[in-house]
């Protein structure tokens, strides 16, 4: 096994859990954890996320205010999310 494919599912796996929980994905904040859980470096976990997320069909957008009140978060600006392409 490569690293990359090492990282590759270490990432699916990671995607499918917080996916099934929130419904989510907010791309800082899941990659900032998995760069502390794993050691990866940030720059390798965000470029793999961004050649695995079509095949996992997930779509990558802004998060609007109105995304925002729907989940909940009190976050500030608009952060990229991935969610479900349903």
């Amino acid at each position: 096994m490569t690293f990359k494919n090492h990282v590759e599912e270490v990432l699916k796996d990671e995607i499918s859990k917080t996916i099934r929980q929130q419904g989510y994905i907010l791309e800082t904040e899941f990659c900032t954890k998995i760069c502390e859980k794993y050691s990866f470096a940030l720059y390798t976990v965000r470029s793999m996320l961004r050649r695995i997320y079509p095949e996992m069909a997930l779509i990558k957008r802004r998060m609007s205010d109105e995304l925002k009140r729907f989940y909940g978060l009190t976050i500030k600006g608009c952060p990229i999310v991935y969610m479900p392409d349903k």
